[in-house]
């Protein structure tokens, strides 16, 4: 948000290029997800209030779900500017020292990335041994969904994020050195 005393932070318009369209794609699917989350909760509902009898695996399908989603839509945050982070700090430097805010944003990205790249390599043996052992969320024989796509999804989403945190430090980099991204 602009307007009188506040001073647009670097991440308030990056460029990320085709990897930001493949987020924006990404949260796009989110999105539809979200839809088809919701007409299951409320026809779930319908079951249990008319009919006494609940769609089976819906709780399952949400708990999933909201992680999927989650990740999903991180890079797309990021990518547009939206990702939480406090930047009190950084729109007084920028307003004074251009270059040191931009030298900041860069320490903020590569750490951001660092933490994805950490997240991704903790979920690695995770994915692999869901898959393995057949991991799920369920009641045997009653209803059941498998675990690894979910994780597989944390994978791929933090992969996202980090590539993302890279261009953005790269363009950070380069107005650090004086430069326009």
């Amino acid at each position: 948000m602009s307007g009188p005393g506040r001073v647009e932070t670097p991440a308030a318009a990056p460029r990320t290029g085709p990897l930001g369209r493949v987020a924006a794609l990404a949260s796009a699917v989110g999105t539809a997800w979200i839809l088809v989350m919701m007409v299951l909760v409320n026809a779930d509902v319908l079951g249990r209030a008319a009919f006494a009898a609940p769609l089976r695996g819906v709780p399952e399908f949400v708990g999933l779900s909201i992680v999927g989603i989650v990740f999903l839509q991180a890079g797309h945050a990021l990518a547009s500017g939206r990702f939480t982070r406090s930047d009190a700090l950084l729109d007084r430097l920028a307003a004074a020292r251009p270059r040191a805010a931009a030298a900041l944003d860069v320490v903020h990205h590569l750490a951001g990335a660092a933490f994805f790249a950490i997240l991704a390599w903790a979920l690695w043996p995770r994915l692999l041994r869901a898959i393995e052992a057949g991991d799920y969320v369920g009641a045997a024989g009653d209803f059941t969904l498998p675990v690894w796509p979910i994780r597989a999804l944390m994978i791929a989403g933090s992969v996202l994020v980090i590539g993302l945190y890279l261009i953005l430090a790269a363009a950070a980099a380069r107005r650090a050195a004086g430069g326009r991204s």
